[in-house]
């Protein structure tokens, strides 16, 4: 494809200048080094806390509350504050308000409204349904082959903890506190390079975060989705919101109506429960053929940029992965995915 860019009447204009990939590969190791902080700082911290808990008071253990406390204040307290230190040094590239289209014209993005954030949410909410899916056939499939009933471990804290602490921790803390890593840090310093690369990685990186198979096809789909929505939008608000909207649905909403039902599949349901299974079954499905038809039918009027920053000779996604920090935290987040599918016999 020709490298002109052309304005709206089609005049010509000079295509950025490109970037040296080596300059772009240190930015990417930095990113990827930020991030192997924070993973690292997370587990450190959250090992910590467990011990000292351990040793003073252990029956502090058991308590619910308690691996509420583990999971957030490692991350958010510490871990964050660590990566950011690293990713502040590197250049934030602004909010790209152009993009060129399939005809190679260069046009700008119309403002983004509630109408696209609710277009986007019914396709989040059946990609994290149709992801979920796919997760719990993967681990199923291991479950057979390893003679090992796996657990999904957020389904358990959720199941265990009150509405108010799951509300807390799943549609404030997380919303904010990821959107904050996965989008607004970690897009800020690589849209430049070309919005789609860019999202690639979010979505990625978002997904291997979670550090489980339950849970990474769905993470990877909504976090390129969530990608999506900043680079379009430019507002980490409206990422906070959607981000906030899944989860409360996913973890209060449905759970909550789904706890209606009886556990024994071949118990008998009354008139109730029936319409509560008939009801999630219908909005599962809905929301999953939804979303498969508005992605097939609005992929071709995506709105994203190339960037500011073009890379020579492109393979930017490859760039973004094959350097030392990146590859680094990529190995890191598989390790702990690794670790998590080991079965523990009693």
């Amino acid at each position: 494809m020709d490298q002109t860019f052309y304005t709206l009447s089609e005049e010509p204009t000079p295509s950025p200048a490109p970037v040296d990939p080596k300059e772009a590969r240190r930015t990417f190791s930095r990113v990827g080094l930020a991030l192997t902080v924070l993973v690292t700082v997370m587990m450190v911290a959250a090992y910590v806390i467990q011990f000292a808990v351990l040793f003073t008071a252990p029956r502090l253990l058991d308590a619910w509350w308690m691996t509420w406390v583990v999971s957030l204040l490692p991350l958010y307290a510490v871990a964050l504050p660590c990566a950011y230190l690293i990713l502040r040094k590197i250049p934030v590239n602004p909010h790209n308000t152009d993009y060129v289209d399939s005809y190679n014209v260069l046009r700008e993005k119309t403002r983004f409204g509630f109408g696209h954030w609710m277009i986007l949410l019914v396709m989040g909410l059946g990609c994290m349904y149709l992801g979920n899916i796919v997760g719990n056939i993967i681990m199923q499939i291991l479950s057979d082959a390893m003679d090992y009933d796996y657990a999904n471990a957020l389904n358990e804290v959720i199941e265990s903890s009150p509405t108010w602490m799951v509300f807390v921790g799943t549609c404030i803390c997380a919303p904010i506190g990821e959107e904050l890593i996965f989008r607004k840090l970690l897009l800020d310093r690589t849209r430049g390079y070309g919005e789609m690369p860019a999202i690639l990685l979010s979505g990625l990186l978002f997904g291997l975060f979670h550090g489980n198979l339950f849970q990474f096809f769905y993470a990877f789909l909504l976090g390129m989705i969530l990608a999506y929505v900043y680079t379009r939008s430019g507002k980490i608000g409206w990422c906070m919101a959607f981000h906030a909207a899944v989860n409360f649905l996913g973890s209060i909403a449905v759970p909550r109506l789904a706890a209606l039902l009886p556990t024994d599949p071949e118990a008998e349901l009354t008139l109730v429960q029936a319409l509560v299974s008939l009801g999630l079954s219908a909005w599962m499905f809905g929301l999953i053929i939804t979303a498969v038809v508005l992605v097939c039918s609005l992929w071709h009027k995506r709105k994203l940029s190339r960037g500011s920053l073009p890379l020579e000779g492109g393979r930017t996604f490859g760039r973004m992965l094959c350097n030392p920090g990146m590859m680094v935290c990529v190995v890191i987040m598989l390790l702990l995915l690794a670790v998590n599918l080991i079965p523990i016999r009693t």
